[in-house]
């Protein structure tokens, strides 16, 4: 969800210019700069950025070249009085200089005073078409990126799916540890030839403790849903979050089950795998 997008034009002789900045975020955090004459604007601006960007923690600042200053036609003296006898009067009761006293003035309520009015239709319609210019070059540069993200999600699920494969060749070597170590096992109890029948009920019994067949179903399951959703046109970032989750529950349950050296290593890296995903689906819209 990272995105920058700018857009100026002159209206009437004087520049406007909007700027917008987004960065990853779960929901929508929009932070605006907006000078005091299109303040009655800000709803208006605010609904058409969020049925357009939609997540993310977005700046969005408008910029004009004329704004007031602290010309001598509209400060308001009286009032610059008032604050600046309350200023001597601070530094006074606690003994300390009154420093850049003319800075801290201006920034007073009211000190300067704004001719701003509301702005006319075209001036409206004009700084709307700046704003979506802005939208329009925020959501390329969203698209730009989630090329490149999208090629790093796909990288992240074939390896775990690669993963996944490997470990079949390993299962049937560890039944063969398993029924070996069981094997050992019953002949240090006995001096007598060992029950085959107890050997296959305790072989049987510990192997479907350690089956993981249906894990790596239901894992497959969701890396293909993954790509399903990861190929649709909406919006699904959330969806996607879900869906890594329970692919975490499933490499968890496998590498809980499996015992064996080797698959254990390729279950971390499939973790491994996760955690890439779990932060890269944090920028996907």
């Amino acid at each position: 969800m990272t995105g920058f997008g700018k857009s100026s034009g002159v209206f009437e002789g004087k520049k406007r210019s909007v700027e917008i900045r987004s960065l990853n975020g779960k929901g929508l955090d929009l932070t605006m700069k907006i000078p005091a004459i299109y303040r009655g604007l800000e709803p208006e601006i605010r609904a058409l950025i969020a049925s357009t960007l939609e997540r993310g923690k977005v700046d969005v600042g408008l910029y004009l070249e004329d704004e007031e200053t602290a010309n001598p036609e509209n400060v308001d003296w009286g009032l610059a009085q008032v604050y600046l006898k309350e200023f001597k009067r601070l530094a006074d009761e606690n003994n300390a200089p009154l420093n850049d006293w003319a800075s801290a003035l201006v920034l007073m309520p009211g000190v300067i005073k704004t001719n701003a009015g509301v702005p006319s239709a075209a001036e409206k319609l004009f700084l709307f078409s700046l704003l979506e210019e802005a939208i329009s070059a925020t959501t390329d540069f969203r698209l730009k990126e989630g090329l490149s993200l999208k090629n790093d999600l796909m990288h992240n699920t074939a390896t775990i799916e690669s993963l996944l494969l490997e470990l079949s060749p390993l299962e049937q070597e560890r039944i063969s540890v398993v029924r070996q170590r069981l094997e050992n096992a019953i002949k240090e109890l006995s001096s007598e030839t060992a029950d085959s029948l107890r050997l296959e009920q305790e072989v049987l019994f510990y192997l479907d403790k350690l089956d993981i067949s249906e894990e790596k179903t239901r894992l497959n399951s969701h890396i293909n849903y993954f790509r399903e959703t990861l190929n649709l046109k909406s919006s699904n970032g959330k969806k996607m979050g879900f869906i890594v989750q329970e692919m975490g529950r499933e490499i968890n349950t496998i590498g809980s089950k499996s015992h064996h050296a080797i698959m254990q290593r390729k279950v971390v890296e499939m973790k491994n795998q996760l955690e890439k995903l779990k932060e890269q689906v944090q920028n996907v819209l």
